[in-house]
């Protein structure tokens, strides 16, 4: 019995003595390494330290080469900075050897060092040869002589510590050499026994990654969920919507696609921020998906867009989910703690009429940009003719893009008279495209697109220096009489970098006075980064450049625009002029209370003149005033001799 339990102990306990002694070996030979590594660092150190010594002697002897050369000081100093630089990066490189105090010393000592040699320097380079020799045998001598002695004494204790590293080293790697030695014939003794432990741990392996395995398998419907579903609404994704519609166009039937944006989304994140349009977009998809029937599939596929598949019923089942979904979503909804209103708009596409899925979307997709152009909060169903719009859309792009390089754009003025005399006193700037097989276009033709494409940056730039240009012309034959010039930014414009920059440089080479320009915004313009704007056109005002707040009254929170922009000038919608006089009487007495200049837009009788001019209105603009003139007729009705340049 004991004998049994002897050995049985004995088996027991040679696995765990196998492995403390490996674990021995390895501890002993990494301190090996690194007590070699020490010796290095520490005679590496040594050598550093001699550097330093040698840097330090040259420093010295540097100083008195100001004797024999009268422009040696300033090599002198050059050769001397030189020399600091490395005896600093020596300084710092010791740091991983030397104690933290000795290095300190070391550094102090040679700061003070440094400062009689530059004293001796000094007086070297003004000829004071005797103060000088004074200094080095008073000061530096003493510096230098005690340098020198803690630079030897830390060189001695590192030499030390160096050799007690290499015969620690030694005398470690003697121990593991005998200890491998001991246990080789142990490890061959025991080897049978290792590799049954070795075998037993394979299986103890496997069966973890059977386990694991298992976990995955038990795991793998819900990482198809995440694959397939957007984390935000719960929603199938784009990924999973496309792979049901594939099946439904292999399949057949009468089935319909509709693809969902909503309108003005980009507004609820620049306004209320990204939580708040995360909020939203989760009420929508609630939204969406009780708007659908339980055989529908309602998806997003990004941002703000949604898309349906209707399984059943085509195109004529796809109009009436339409509808249901833009009523739904036209309910107010509350997100961020307001009540929003929200709209949608969607395009309908028959799965049965095309054979590819990308095709298929492309197509709703169309629909849906159809659907905002017509007025959004509507849906439409796909033709092949808005294909055509779209192509049209690209070409007046691509021709657009010619007509800024062969000077097709040109520009037409329209008076701005005050209402006390009817006397011009400024002109709108309004930009027309000369086509040259289409005529004269308005800028509703082109300016979308141009606004689209980033094309409107170059546009607005051209608009701008031509204006001023043209201005300067007018205002040059106006005998100091005021004549200012009205330009439209545009949104891109308006929240690009260089916009300052921009108007500074069209001054600057037109040789306008900032005080004749004035610049248009508009309210849905500065819903974004309105910080930002507000800085761009203090700036602005800072140069003498006016500011308008165009189709006042039209926009989002008017009051608070007026409260928090700098703006000198309102510019009161054509709506507002044709309504009743209480609510005009009110913007232009909300004007003179800001002590802002107010401008009628749009008057085209002279009953709405007289009644603008009771009211108390500054200017006005319309085409009982004059209609946009090409410049040639606005120096006319000036009465100017004005070389008028007209079309470029």
């Amino acid at each position: 019995m004991t004998g049994r339990s002897g050995t049985g102990w004995r088996h027991w306990r040679w696995p765990q003595t196998l492995a403390v002694v490996v674990v021995i070996l390895v501890v002993v030979t990494y301190q090996n390494l690194a007590l070699h590594r020490r010796g290095d660092a520490e005679t590496r150190a040594v050598a550093r330290l001699g550097d330093l010594a040698s840097l330090l002697h040259e420093e010295s002897d540097l100083q008195w080469k100001t004797l024999a050369d009268r422009d040696a000081p300033v090599r002198v100093a050059r050769e001397v900075g030189a020399i600091r630089l490395g005896e600093r990066t020596i300084i710092d490189a010791l740091a991983a050897t030397l104690p933290g105090a000795s290095q300190a010393r070391l550094r102090s000592l040679c700061d003070g060092y440094h400062t009689i040699l530059d004293q001796e320097l000094a007086l070297l380079t003004l000829s004071h040869s005797a103060e000088a020799l004074a200094l080095e045998w008073r000061g530096t001598e003493p510096r230098f002589r005690q340098l020198s002695q803690t630079i030897s004494e830390l060189s001695a204790e590192r030499h030390a510590s160096a050799t007690r590293a290499a015969r620690t080293a030694d005398l470690t790697l003697a121990c593991a050499m005998l200890l491998a030695a001991v246990m080789i014939g142990a490890l061959l003794h025991r080897f049978e026994r290792a590799q049954r432990a070795s075998v037993q741990a394979s299986t103890e392996l496997l069966e973890q990654e059977r386990k694991a395995l298992q976990q995955a398998m038990d795991s793998a419907a819900t990482i198809r969920h995440q694959a397939q579903h957007d984390a935000l609404t719960g929603l199938p994704n784009r990924v999973l919507f496309i792979e049901r519609v594939d099946l439904a166009m292999r399949a057949g039937g009468d089935q319909a696609v509709l693809f969902i944006d909503l309108d003005d989304f980009k507004w609820v994140n620049d306004s209320l921020g990204h939580a708040a349009g995360d909020e939203l977009l989760v009420v929508v998809a609630r939204r969406l998906q009780a708007s659908v029937r339980e055989s529908d599939l309602a998806a997003r596929l990004g941002g703000d867009e949604f898309a349906v598949l209707v399984q059943e019923g085509g195109v004529e089942i796809g109009r009436t989910v339409a509808a249901r979904i833009i009523a739904a979503l036209g309910q107010p909804l509350n997100a961020a703690g307001m009540q929003l209103m929200i709209q949608a708009s969607v395009g309908i596409a028959a799965v049965s009429e095309w054979r590819d899925t990308a095709e298929l979307l492309r197509n709703a997709d169309v629909a849906m940009y159809d659907a905002k152009e017509h007025g959004k909060g509507q849906f439409r169903v796909f033709e092949p003719s808005m294909q055509d719009r779209v192509r049209d859309r690209i070409g007046v792009e691509a021709e657009l893009r010619r007509a800024l390089e062969h000077d097709e754009l040109v520009l037409a003025y329209q008076p701005l008279v005050s209402l006390a005399d009817e006397e011009i006193v400024g002109v709108e700037a309004l930009v027309r495209w000369r086509h040259p097989t289409r005529g004269l276009l308005p800028p509703g033709f082109f300016l979308p697109v141009a606004e689209e494409s980033g094309l409107i940056l170059p546009l607005g730039r051209w608009v701008l220096r031509e204006a001023c240009r043209q201005a300067r012309d007018w205002i040059g034959a106006r005998d100091g009489r005021p004549f200012k010039v009205s330009v439209n930014l545009s949104a891109r414009q308006l929240h690009h970098p260089d916009l300052v920059d921009e108007v500074v440089g069209a001054l600057e080479d037109t040789g306008l006075d900032p005080g004749a320009l004035v610049v248009e915004i508009t309210e849905s313009m500065i819903l974004r980064d309105q910080l930002a704007v507000a800085a761009k056109l203090q700036v602005l005002r800072g140069l003498g450049v006016a500011v308008a707040l165009d189709d006042f009254g039209t926009g989002y929170s008017s009051l608070s625009h007026l409260q928090n922009l700098p703006v000198d000038q309102i510019k009161v919608d054509r709506s507002f002029v044709s309504g009743h006089d209480h609510v005009l009487g009110a913007i232009l007495q909300l004007g003179r209370t800001l002590r802002l200049q107010t401008v009628a837009e749009g008057v085209e009788t002279r009953q709405q003149a007289e009644r603008l001019r009771a009211l108390g209105c500054e200017l006005a603009q319309g085409y009982h005033f004059g209609r946009p003139l090409e410049p040639a007729a606005i120096s006319a009705l000036l009465g100017a001799v004005v070389p008028a340049r007209g079309p470029r």
